[in-house]
C-alpha cells in the first residue's frame, strides 16, 4: 500500500463554498482510502501569478491506496477542473522528500530557508505598510495645497 500526499490549489476568487465543493468533487475518488485525512490550509497568497490569480484555496490530502488508477483519476479530473489552478500528487514511499526528514543536513538547510522566506514576507509586509503612509501623506499634502489655493 502507497502512501500518498496531494497539494491542492483552488482559483483564490471563489467563495469559501464554492471552494469547498470543487475540492469535494475532486476528493471523490480517493476519500474512500483508509488513513484518508484533509488540511485545509485557507487562502494563500501564490508566490507568483498562476493564470493571473494571486491567491488560492490551498488544501492538502494524504491518504493510503493500492490502486494507482485512482491517482490517475485524480490526475485527470484535476487537469479538467478549471477550478483547479495547480495540484502536486507525491508519493511518500518513494519522493526522495520523505527522505529528506531522515537527513540531518537537509533539515538544517529547509529551516534556513523557511527562516529566510519569514523574514522576506515580513520585510515585504512593512515596505507595503509604509508605502500607504506615504500615499496618505502625499494625499493629505495635496489636499492642503489644494486648500490653501
Amino acid at each position: 500500500m502507497s502512501n500518498y500526499e496531494i497539494l491542492l490549489v483552488v482559483r483564490g476568487d471563489l467563495g469559501e463554498k464554492e471552494a469547498e465543493d470543487t475540492i469535494k468533487n475532486l476528493i471523490k475518488v480517493v476519500d474512500k482510502n483508509k488513513d484518508f485525512k484533509l488540511t485545509k490550509l485557507g487562502l494563500k497568497d501564490l508566490a507568483y501569478k498562476i493564470k493571473s490569480f494571486e491567491k488560492g484555496w490551498y488544501t492538502q490530502l494524504n491518504f493510503s491506496t493500492k490502486i494507482p488508477a485512482e491517482i490517475s483519476e485524480f490526475d485527470r479530473l484535476a487537469k479538467l477542473n478549471d477550478d483547479v489552478i495547480r495540484f502536486l500528487i507525491i508519493n511518500l514511499d518513494k519522493d526522495y522528500g520523505a527522505r529528506a526528514l531522515a537527513n540531518p543536513k537537509k533539515v538544517k538547510k529547509s529551516k534556513k530557508q523557511a527562516a529566510f522566506y519569514k523574514k522576506n514576507m515580513e520585510h515585504k509586509a512593512l515596505m507595503k505598510e509604509a508605502a500607504e503612509k506615504i500615499k496618505t501623506t502625499i494625499e493629505n499634502q495635496d489636499a492642503e495645497v489644494k486648500s490653501n489655493e
